[in-house]
């Protein structure tokens, strides 16, 4: 089963900048590491932020409340 990324979201080019711009997920498949950077906690964490910006606090923390590893939530403190 494929997992969910900001991409079924239609993040808009906008949106894309907060995350590096559609050339950083060009990098990281040309490297090797788009599928760590776009699956598991690495994607709720990426999802939540993109409702977050769209004013949704209550789909982002949804995605939030998914993640396992809790410190990656940390990140978001300095990030806000």
């Amino acid at each position: 089963m494929k997992e969910e990324t900001i991409f079924d979201h239609n993040p808009t080019d906008e949106e894309l900048k907060r995350f590096g711009g559609v050339e950083t997920f060009q990098f990281a498949k040309k490297h090797g590491f788009y599928d760590e950077l776009t699956t598991g906690d690495n994607a709720l964490f990426m999802l939540g932020i993109l409702y977050s910006m769209r004013g949704d606090r209550r789909k982002a923390n949804e995605y939030w409340d998914r993640i396992k590893d809790r410190k990656i939530l940390d990140v978001l403190i300095e990030d806000f």
